[in-house]
């Protein structure tokens, strides 16, 4: 059985998925410990950035543990906690470290950057097994490569190389076998030193402009700088 690890450093919370047994597949006894994290990270003050990675180094997340879906009696939870990255309002960054598969390639595009060691491997077997890509994967996969390449992705349902997925744009840096974590905590306390209420408000705003249009992004645009504005003036910084 597998378990979620969650360790403080500084201003960021770092979230381990421990199931190297099964590719550090999230199963169900982990899935109330993991968005219970998440949600935790989201609502301390003390923290300002949350990075989520995979226990070794052979996968970041596999998915689902494909042994439990159909078992009679067993239930997942509803929605996806590995789509929680989303809703969050501080930046998530997924420190990829290997396998990043399914569920684990959605929990990976619901995060803000992605960090990939050299020896990762993103996969969509979704066409292969029938079902579809979950979790908006259809989309959010357009949005952070080209689409073309995204679509020969998910129809071939080939794996994709770390090199190609650094190349395309799906992830913002690749860096040795062994370094994903270290580098994502480095971008991850560049990030916490910046301010907190503009950096959730850059990651808002992206958010409004995507799903909600360009005339609501600029209502949100013009409000939130005010906003801010008078933050700095109420704390005496220029």
């Amino acid at each position: 059985m597998g378990e979620i690890i969650s360790e403080r450093i500084g201003g960021v919370m770092v979230v381990t998925i421990a199931n190297e047994a099964k590719r550090n597949a999230l199963d169900v006894s982990m899935e109330r410990p993991f968005l219970d994290c998440l949600v935790e990270a989201d609502s301390d003050e003390s923290i300002r950035v949350v990075v989520i990675t995979g226990a070794g180094e052979m996968a970041f997340c596999s998915g689902h543990d494909l042994k439990e879906i159909g078992r009679p009696g067993l239930t997942f939870m509803k929605p996806d906690p590995m789509g929680h990255p989303d809703l969050m309002k501080k930046p998530v960054i997924a420190a990829i470290n290997g396998h990043c598969h399914a569920a684990g390639l959605m929990m990976a595009l619901c995060c803000d950057l992605r960090v990939a060691s050299e020896n990762a491997v993103f996969g969509q077997p979704a066409a292969r097994l029938g079902d579809l890509p979950m979790g908006g994967q259809i989309w959010r996969l357009s949005s952070a490569m080209p689409r073309v390449r995204a679509t020969e992705m998910m129809l071939t349902a080939e794996h994709l190389s770390a090199q190609d997925a650094f190349d395309w744009g799906l992830v913002n840096r690749l860096v040795p076998k062994g370094k994903a974590r270290e580098v994502a905590l480095e971008l991850a306390g560049k990030i916490a030193r910046n301010s907190a209420a503009t950096v959730q408000a850059i990651k808002a705003g992206q958010k409004v402009r995507d799903r909600h249009g360009l005339s609501a992004y600029r209502e949100f645009e013009a409000g939130t700088h005010e906003m801010l504005r008078k933050m700095v003036e109420g704390s005496g910084d220029r």
